[in-house]
């Protein structure tokens, strides 16, 4: 750590007192000359130490890890947008077909999140509704909202139109963390290109944007055959970035390895779970957050991850209001190597 300012700047007094017998004055010109000095020297010293915390990878953040990161071939990944259905309604049927162009915003009470329809759409001529799917303004996991959250339209129209989300908004991820990110780049650190490495072919996956998760196994009886599961964000990944991590990997294999590259499967697991609440909440608001928490829980799931009740079970009392619960003839899921846990019904009922 840097020294401080009035540390510098008392040094260099009482050397200034040793060398001379005279104590500088502040309004002195000698005073005002030894203060300039000191703050130079400081924001130099803090200047090296930001130079030093910057040079290594396990110390370095922001811009300067991006370019560590780099030089291991790794990018950092961007996040997701969130995306859910909106009900556009009318107050009466119309006699001809209302638009609703690609870009329309719709907020939430506070206007504080934006949702944008993802295409442009109509209320067909004698109907009063339409179900519009709609994502996030921006990427980020703050727009991973419930149900009846989306209350507002933004742009104007000519005719009344009002909104609501009948279901949530999922599927928002932030940008890799500095932390997340360092924890790639130390890693890459350990692997070696030797075919034989499941870590390596991992972390090549890992650094394509939408992949969220990989396993990497053996071909039974088949030597020298790698299999490698790709998956996204509670699910297979899209055609683009899956074509990118097979293009990527299939790159770096070694010369005498054979890749295989497949999707994940999905295991889906339907949830029931009853509540009680702590006083002061209704059961509505903390029901909407679990759902909401457990729709998370299993979007941040990898690909060969069992599904343990203990850890959904603490998401589930964690959420604020949540007293107790109870699950409804649930048990541990064991979740092969090359599938992944999928939220199937889910039913939240009240103690």
């Amino acid at each position: 750590m840097s020294d401080t300012y009035e540390n510098i700047l008392e040094r260099m007094s009482e050397k200034y007192t040793e060398l001379t017998g005279f104590v500088p004055e502040e309004a002195a010109d000698i005073g005002i000359r030894l203060r300039l000095l000191a703050g130079e020297i400081y924001a130099l010293s803090s200047n090296i130490e930001w130079l030093k915390q910057q040079m290594f990878p396990t110390t370095a953040t922001g811009k300067q890890l991006d370019r560590h990161a780099e030089q291991r071939g790794l990018n950092r990944k961007k996040g997701n947008k969130a995306s859910g259905i909106i009900i556009f309604k009318l107050d009466m049927p119309l006699e001809y077909d209302v638009v609703i162009p690609q870009g329309t915003i719709c907020t939430v009470a506070d206007g504080s999140l934006n949702y944008l329809t993802k295409n442009e759409d109509v209320i067909e001529r004698g109907s009063t509704f339409a179900w519009i799917p709609c994502e996030a303004e921006q990427s980020g996991e703050q727009y991973n909202i419930g149900a009846e959250t989306v209350n507002t339209i933004v742009t104007y129209f000519s005719v009344g139109i009002s909104v609501h989300n009948a279901t949530s908004f999922s599927g928002g991820t932030d940008d890799e963390s500095d932390d997340e990110l360092r924890k790639r780049l130390i890693g890459s650190y350990y692997l070696s290109a030797d075919g034989v490495n499941a870590e390596y072919y991992r972390q090549i996956a890992l650094g394509v944007e939408g992949i969220q998760s990989a396993t990497v196994y053996p071909s039974e009886g088949n030597p020298g055959y790698v299999i490698v599961c790709l998956a996204g964000r509670g699910g297979v990944p899209a055609t683009e970035q899956y074509n990118q991590a097979a293009a990527l990997l299939r790159e770096k294999t070694p010369l005498g390895i054979q890749l295989q590259i497949a999707n994940t499967g999905l295991l889906t697991v339907p949830v029931s779970v009853n509540l009680s609440v702590k006083n002061g909440y209704t059961f509505a608001a903390v029901k909407t957050a679990v759902e909401q928490a457990i729709t998370d829980y299993f979007l941040n799931l990898s690909v060969g991850e069992d599904l343990l009740l203990a850890n959904l079970g603490r998401v589930i009392i964690e959420t604020e209001g949540v007293e107790n619960y109870v699950f409804d003839h649930m048990s541990d899921t064991p979740i092969s190597v090359s599938f992944m846990a999928k939220l199937g019904t889910l039913t939240v009922g009240e103690i």
